[in-house]
């Protein structure tokens, strides 16, 4: 469940690390999102999974979960079309190298890239989970 001040806090949260480098482990798609999550829930999913600071043991961890739409929905629920994704949604996006996780902020999804954080076109993305 969203906390009263979700918006602001998520706001904020992305405002402090707008200009962070993509890190494996650190700064990456799946860092960005579970802190998201974190600051609009108040609950840091993160922790669930190992930690891992290269590419490689990121993919091995997403591979043991069944891949990223069975890691998201195992912890989010249900699957759903991006279509009905709302602000504050973790939407799952390909930016050419592989799935990459993200918040919904509207028409667009924030994630991070090999440049750093960037947003992409939420009805871009492959599904969606409501948070």
């Amino acid at each position: 469940m969203r906390l009263h001040d979700w918006w602001g806090r998520l706001n904020a949260y992305l405002d402090e690390n707008r200009t962070r480098p993509r890190e494996y482990g650190v700064w990456d798609c799946w860092q960005l999102t579970g802190g998201g999550v974190f600051a609009m829930t108040g609950t840091d999913y993160r922790a669930q999974l190992p930690t891992y600071t290269t590419l490689e043991e990121g993919i091995a961890i997403l591979e043991a979960q069944g891949g990223a739409v069975a890691m998201l929905t195992t912890m989010f629920g249900e699957v759903k079309h991006v279509s009905r994704a709302m602000r504050g949604d973790i939407v799952l996006s390909d930016l050419g190298d592989g799935p990459s996780a993200g918040i919904c902020l509207g028409v667009e999804t924030v994630t991070v890239s090999p440049g750093g954080m960037e947003t992409v076109r939420t009805l871009e993305g492959s599904a969606a989970w409501t948070v």
